[in-house]
């Protein structure tokens, strides 16, 4: 991962300045000069490395939904195994290993009927 990132930065910045040589006519004076192209080719390396681990990878997807969409959305409390370890406590939850259920029937089928309607 670290060194695509760092060819992809590299390519950004050697190209950037293949890019101004080329356009030099056409568009005015522009200048790129090297420490100016490291720096756009190591801006544009690490956020197209974050763009791939936020959107393409299941870390990346799990942190987006599960850690800010749906606490942000009001669908899920922002500390969720705080959350699960109070219902836990109060006798509404039980664990089985690392997966909690919920304990009564009447509550399951409440909240499935509420699943259902929206």
């Amino acid at each position: 991962m670290a060194i695509w990132s760092t060819a992809f930065g590299a390519a950004v910045g050697f190209g950037g300045g293949m890019v101004v040589d080329l356009l030099q006519g056409h568009v005015g004076d522009v200048v790129l000069v090297p420490p100016d192209g490291l720096a756009l080719g190591t801006i544009s390396g690490l956020g197209g490395a974050l763009g791939y681990i936020l959107s393409l990878t299941a870390w990346g997807q799990w942190c987006v939904l599960s850690r800010a969409w749906l606490p942000l959305t009001g669908r899920l409390p922002w500390a969720v195994v705080t959350f699960l370890d109070d219902a836990y406590q109060r006798g509404v939850l039980r664990q089985a290993g690392a997966v909690y259920q919920f304990r009564h029937a009447r509550l399951r089928s409440h909240l499935a009927q509420a699943h259902r309607r929206r």
